[in-house]
């Protein structure tokens, strides 16, 4: 998140909106040994992005829903809710 405000805006931009999230009242994941092994299992056995196999193995460890709009996580043994994709050619 912060480098995507950042990279989007600039770097003062990106750092309020990780103050902002910070804020929050939810839960943060610290990487551990076992979140590792867990993510490198789910990339060996499926095409998704190394970032992508952390946030899903993240998911599992916690029994959480994955809420998202990346197709990658489609096929993982995750629970899920696929958010609607944005038409072709619409960025924001």
């Amino acid at each position: 998140m912060l480098y995507r405000v950042w990279k989007d805006e600039d770097e003062l931009a990106g750092r309020l909106a990780l103050q902002q999230c910070l804020a929050l009242p939810m839960e943060w994941v610290e990487a551990t040994d076992d979140l590792l092994l867990q993510a490198a299992g789910l990339k060996a056995r499926f095409p998704i992005s190394v970032v992508d196999a952390w946030i899903a193995a993240a998911a599992l460890r916690l029994d959480a829903v994955l809420v998202h709009k990346d197709p990658e996580f489609e096929t993982l043994p995750v629970k899920q809710e696929q958010l609607p994709l944005k038409p072709p050619g619409e960025f924001g």
